[in-house]
């Protein structure tokens, strides 16, 4: 297997999560060319304990981070490593500059899109043991990062079953780009979502009329209003329980 190149050779080592074998768990930059980017792009790789020792396949959770963000956001979160190594999958959490949400490429999609679906996904299945199939793979994300996930799931269900959005910034006039992908969008296909937002944030009007839209089309989802506003005391424990439900969905397993 080809190995990844590492960015300047980083390794993160996050505290509090080992193997039964006593092992750290490690979340590894990695630069790699983006075509839809223009140039080199980087991730961030969260692999389960076991991988290095197994040659076994693992489903795939992408987490994207909020517009003022990078790909450092949810690594950094105290909880991070210790949930993640017990759920027996990989975690890609890309940068994406929050410029690429509004450039344009030669498609109709925009750029973060044409990178997400495209560049990203293609090399993580190249580069790692995955189960590339669309019943092991999920996308989510905060704020802006639930917006893009969202616009990802919607508009390429063929690679994800499963969509997440915490305090998504369904606004500023990206109602009607949401609201035409969900149209297009035939019902037997699409993605199941889980979506929450703070009742104090400012994004929950916007929270609730992107459900509506889900609901006029009986797309499958799960909504939560929880305590609290645009701020990690939502976004940690509603990513825990995407994580939940992600790996609670059917096909989301590692394989022999």
């Amino acid at each position: 297997m080809r190995r990844p190149i590492l960015a300047l050779a980083a390794v993160l080592l996050l505290a509090g999560a080992s193997s039964a074998a006593g092992q750290s768990l490690t979340a590894r930059t990695v630069r790699f060319e983006s075509k839809a980017l223009g140039g080199q792009s980087t991730f961030a790789i969260l692999v389960p304990p076991d991988y290095e020792s197994s040659t076994r396949r693992y489903p795939v959770v992408y987490l994207l981070h909020g517009g003022t963000q990078n790909h450092t956001a949810f690594p950094a979160r105290a909880w991070f490593a210790k949930e993640v190594s017990r759920r027996n999958l990989i975690v890609v959490m890309p940068h994406v500059p929050q410029i690429a949400y509004t450039m344009r490429g030669a498609s109709a999609s925009t750029a973060f899109e044409e990178f997400i679906a495209g560049d990203l996904v293609r090399y993580i299945d190249a580069n790692y043991r995955t189960v590339a199939s669309r019943q092991a793979r999920a996308i989510g994300g905060l704020s802006m990062g639930g917006f893009g996930a969202v616009l990802a799931g919607l508009r390429h269900s063929e690679l994800f079953a499963t969509v997440g959005a915490f305090s998504g910034a369904f606004s500023g006039g990206r109602e009607p780009m949401l609201a035409a992908a969900v149209a297009a969008l035939p019902s037997a296909d699409a993605p199941f979502f889980y979506l929450a937002c703070g009742v104090d944030d400012a994004v929950l009007p916007a929270s609730r009329m992107f459900v509506k839209l889900l609901e006029d089309r009986a797309i499958a989802h799960e909504y939560r209003e929880v305590s609290g506003g645009h701020t990690w005391d939502v976004w940690d424990p509603q990513t825990l329980a995407f994580l939940d439900t992600v790996t609670s969905r059917p096909g989301f397993a590692a394989a022999p």
